[in-house]
């Protein structure tokens, strides 16, 4: 029988369990190419099992866009990743993206000691952003993609990008312009600490949040059971994102990583759960 108080007591260690496993899986991939075993093939832009081809939803709407054509076998590469939107969320970021993998390692105490000290970093109250600052942002892109007829969403893609330069560092390729655009990015994350890239510019996010419904799994927050005050929110506290999962706006930008969930299941009282049926609020 299911118990979700011990699984939502445990999710972040299945999550960080699910995380590690997706970084020794793109180390394994060049290293079996080395030892010329090419069953699995490339890397998080797109994918090959075998016969069965997976490509991230992002790399499918560039693709359409610059090509201003519409294949059919392009979309169903990318069904697999579009279906596990559909039903859980954008999990892939929160659950298997490299680059958030890496982001979180870094959420350390003594580094939030510094953004505060040295670059006067702090907090603020969880205020959920409005929508259209999220969707006005991914329209940019792809106007800027059809316009200038660039790639953008390839160079901008940090799974793909960290995913492409692990392979090309095993099999002796060296090091391209890609890691730059990573290192740069990756630092500025580190220093103010605010997951904007996360947040407002990842293609790869905005593309899956395109396939939200109110069936999709989601937070709830149940306000009947809550005891939190106001402006003393734990759940608010430990978001990546900086986002109150009590308050209205919640998504695009969640990314249902859990934490919250766990954090409201330990110190809270329980009124925070995932659900996949949108409830009717009174």
């Amino acid at each position: 029988m299911f118990n979700s108080e011990k699984f939502y007591r445990n999710l972040n260690k299945y999550r960080k369990a699910v995380q590690i496993f997706s970084i020794l899986f793109l180390i394994a991939i060049p290293i079996l190419i080395l030892l010329d075993i090419r069953y699995i093939i490339g890397n998080m832009y797109s994918i090959s099992f075998w016969d069965l081809n997976i490509v991230d939803p992002s790399m499918m709407v560039q693709t359409i866009v610059l090509s201003k054509e519409f294949y059919v076998p392009l979309l169903i590469a990318a069904l697999i990743p579009i279906t596990l939107a559909l039903i859980f969320g954008k999990v892939f970021c929160s659950w298997m993206c490299p680059y958030n993998t890496l982001l979180e390692l870094f959420e350390l105490r003594w580094l939030k000691k510094i953004q505060r000290k040295f670059f006067n970093i702090k907090r603020k109250s969880n205020i959920n952003p409005k929508p259209y600052v999220y969707w006005i942002t991914y329209i940019t892109l792809i106007l800027i993609t059809l316009i200038v007829g660039i790639p953008l969403f390839t160079w901008i893609s940090m799974p793909g990008i960290i995913s492409s330069e692990i392979f090309a560092a095993i099999v002796g390729l060296g090091i391209g312009v890609n890691t730059v655009i990573f290192g740069v990015v990756f630092l500025f994350e580190v220093i103010i600490g605010k997951r904007y890239w996360c947040k407002y510019i990842c293609p790869v996010g905005a593309t899956l949040s395109l396939v939200k419904t109110k069936y999709t799994m989601h937070i709830n927050h149940n306000e009947d059971i809550c005891n939190c005050a106001a402006k003393a929110e734990p759940c608010g506290n430990d978001c990546p994102l900086e986002l109150n999962p009590k308050e209205k706006n919640l998504y695009p930008y969640c990314f249902n990583c859990g934490r919250c969930i766990k954090v409201c299941e330990v110190t809270g009282n329980k009124a925070l759960s995932f659900l996949f049926v949108k409830k009717n609020k009174k």
